[in-house]
């Protein structure tokens, strides 16, 4: 069975567990990556325990800052 993924717009707001889908990590990892504030930038809806969204150009601007470019050894 062939499975397409289909990018969401890039403003969608996307939950913590479908943010972490989107990353191909666990939602206890960008947990985590957030309460260190190593993680993507997020907003939180609500007061201290409000909700929590990710959007996907802030997700992908994450990837993009995690990219090592490695040099041709001669």
């Amino acid at each position: 069975m062939h499975v397409e993924m289909i990018a969401p717009p890039h403003d969608q707001p996307l939950s913590r567990d479908e943010a972490a889908r989107y990353l191909g990590v666990s939602r206890y990892t960008l947990s985590s990556w957030a309460a260190r504030g190593t993680g993507p930038r997020y907003s939180r809806s609500g007061k201290v325990r409000g909700r929590v969204w990710y959007r996907v150009r802030d997700l992908d601007a994450f990837i993009e800052s995690r990219h090592v470019a490695v040099e041709a050894r001669s």
